[in-house]
């Protein structure tokens, strides 16, 4: 599992990611990286003493801010989420 800020960093991530990509067809790979990263967070806050509520309001706000990142296509927010995609374990369909 890792770290709290770790996962919470990337749960706001493609959070942020899943939002843009919405109606694209990406929209299903999106969903599956933020269901994911969310479950992460939810764990890694829980180990970490925060409740469910706090680690929801965490991933919203930094994902407002992350979202406005993405769509400029800032370059550290662009490859902090491919480094997050990227430890996204594949689905077996």
């Amino acid at each position: 599992m890792p770290p709290y800020p770790e996962a919470l960093n990337c749960a706001a991530l493609t959070h942020a990611a899943a939002k843009i990509g919405k109606g694209t067809p990406q929209e299903s790979v999106l969903f599956d990286q933020l269901i994911y990263w969310g479950m992460a967070a939810a764990d890694s806050g829980r180990a970490a003493g925060k409740s469910g509520k706090t680690v929801d309001a965490e991933v919203a706000a930094q994902s407002a801010q992350r979202e406005g990142r993405l769509r400029a296509q800032d370059g550290a927010a662009t490859a902090a989420l491919a480094a997050c995609v990227a430890r996204v374990p594949a689905l077996d369909n």
